[in-house]
């Protein structure tokens, strides 16, 4: 069986293998470039999980970005889309302060998507990254995702318990839920998948 990896290191040509994984999923307009995705990784470097294979290609990835309370919600509200997020709106993690959190680009690569010990994997580093911020009392104020996909719309409502808010001018759906109703259930996660 093949060994996978979780990763939260990750260099321009990673973030270029991930937009690639993106494109499978997610129209051009709704992809964030690469380069762009490595600018908010050098300002926060706990905004990216990943899953490497034995070759240490990146198959799988999140990114969990935390930003400014205006975007967060024009982003809610259907007034912005992700791709037109940058730098400046990412915020820098500090501990002791509560941040607004949004799930994005949740993405296999297609010849690993019903790979159970995949999802497992990076299941498991997020959890590891929620406790990472935990341990330095960086509390979650809200936190949400664009599900573009059935499958994303599953995670959503099903596995991550966040409410439906609204459908997007870009074909997909926006989800929330408060950070400590989220984090009781990254603890039930974590219990299961131990």
């Amino acid at each position: 069986m093949e060994e996978y990896k979780i990763d939260y290191k990750f260099n321009l040509e990673d973030f270029e293998t991930m937009e690639s994984i993106e494109h499978a999923y997610f129209l051009e307009n709704q992809i964030s470039p690469a380069e762009e995705v490595l600018k908010w990784y050098k300002k926060n470097n706990l905004t990216c999980v990943g899953v490497r294979n034995k070759n240490n290609e990146v198959i799988a990835n999140v990114s969990i970005l935390p930003l400014k309370k205006k975007v967060f919600y024009d982003i809610y509200e259907n007034r912005m889309n992700e791709s037109e997020v940058v730098y400046s709106q990412i915020e820098k993690y500090e501990d002791n302060k509560a941040y607004y959190l949004y799930l994005s680009s949740i993405s296999i690569n297609k010849a690993y998507i019903n790979n159970y010990q995949i999802v497992t994997k990076l299941l498991t580093g997020c959890i590891n990254l929620f406790d990472i911020l935990m341990i330095r009392n960086i509390r979650i104020k809200e936190i949400m995702a664009d599900a573009s996909t059935i499958h994303g719309e599953k995670i959503c409502r099903k596995l991550l318990k966040m409410n439906y808010i609204t459908n997007t001018d870009h074909k997909s759906k926006i989800y929330c839920v408060d950070g400590k109703n989220f984090l009781e259930t990254m603890k039930n996660i974590k219990q299961f998948i131990k």
